[in-house]
């Protein structure tokens, strides 16, 4: 069992920019370390045969849209934020003579 003491209290608080009194830096140990026993007592022994395997927790589907190639029908509005363009494409400089 992992042991929370006062100065690692203390320097969780620090990180997260509040300010905590010793005394209660003392109790905050004490119950930081109950409830991660209790968690680590729980994940030893996890009740998970009655939990149907899954994918999401959701019980939504997803829509499927076609896997359709397309040019999505804004050539213009790609091009116009060209430097340079011509009707269809998108014109660089010569980079190899």
């Amino acid at each position: 069992m992992t042991k929370i003491d006062k100065d690692t209290i203390k320097e969780m608080a620090f990180w997260v920019r509040v300010r905590i009194p010793d005394d209660e830096a003392a109790k905050m140990a004490e119950e930081f370390t109950e409830t991660l026993s209790w968690i680590g007592e729980r994940l030893k022994n996890p009740e998970i045969q009655t939990v149907p395997p899954m994918v999401t927790p959701f019980d939504e589907q997803i829509p499927l849209r076609q896997d359709i190639v397309t040019d999505g029908h804004q050539v213009q509005a790609v091009l116009s934020n060209a430097p340079d363009a011509t009707p269809e494409f998108f014109c660089v400089p010569k980079m190899v003579e």
